[in-house]
C-alpha cells in the first residue's frame, strides 16, 4: 500500500512542478493529450487544471508531509526524474525527516558540479539561466541546511553510482570545489 502511495505522490509532484500543460488553451490540451483520457497523469493534469496550479500544489506538499520515515524520502528521490524539476526535491530538503544521505543525493543529481564549473560558486548563477539558477537555490539551500546540522541522521542506504562517481572525480582541495561543506563530499 505504501508503495501505492509513493507511485502516486511521485506522478503527483511532477505535475506539481509543471506548469506547461497548465498554461495550455484547453484545445491545444485536450490534441496533446488525445488518446491519455483513461491515464493516470492525464487524470492529475485535469485536476490541476481545474483546481488552479497552486492549489494543486498545496495539495501535493500536504501528502508529500504525511510520509512519516526517512526511508520513504529517500526512496522517491531515488526513483526520482530530476529532469521533471525541483518541486518534489525542495519538499523533501524541507520535510523534517529528511536524512543527510537523501540531501546528498538530491545535491550530487542537481547539477552541483556542473553550477560549480560554469559558474565558480552558486551565488553566481544567473536568474537568465533559470534551469541552472532553480537548481543552484536548492543547493544553496542544502548547503546551508548541513552547515546548520538540520538533517537527520542515521539512515543506511545503498549508495548511488552516479553520485559516487561525481565525488570521485573532484578535487575539493582547489577552487571552487573548496566551499562545498564536508559532509556533501563523504561517499
Amino acid at each position: 500500500m505504501k508503495k501505492i502511495f509513493l507511485e502516486n505522490i511521485l506522478l503527483k509532484a511532477e505535475i506539481a512542478g509543471d506548469k506547461y500543460y497548465f498554461n495550455m488553451e484547453k484545445e491545444d490540451f485536450d490534441k496533446a493529450m488525445k488518446g491519455d483520457e483513461d491515464e493516470d497523469f492525464y487524470k492529475e493534469y485535469i485536476r490541476q487544471r481545474e483546481m488552479g496550479f497552486e492549489a494543486y500544489q498545496n495539495e501535493v506538499k500536504e501528502e508529500i508531509k504525511q510520509i512519516s520515515s526517512s526511508e520513504e524520502l529517500h526512496l522517491l528521490t531515488a526513483e526520482y526524474n530530476f529532469d521533471a524539476g525541483n518541486f518534489l526535491s525542495n519538499q523533501i530538503i524541507n520535510h523534517p525527516l529528511c536524512d543527510i544521505e537523501t540531501a546528498k543525493l538530491i545535491y550530487w543529481l542537481s547539477s552541483a558540479t556542473y553550477i560549480y564549473e560554469k559558474y565558480g560558486s552558486l551565488e553566481n548563477c544567473p536568474k537568465e539561466d533559470y534551469i541552472c539558477y532553480d537548481a543552484a537555490k536548492l543547493l544553496m539551500t542544502i548547503e546551508e541546511k548541513v552547515k546548520n546540522k538540520v538533517f537527520k541522521t542515521g539512515l543506511f542506504v545503498e549508495k548511488n553510482a552516479v553520485m559516487i562517481a561525481e565525488i570521485e572525480e573532484i578535487d575539493f582541495s582547489i577552487s571552487p570545489y573548496s566551499n562545498i561543506p564536508e559532509s556533501l563530499r563523504e561517499k
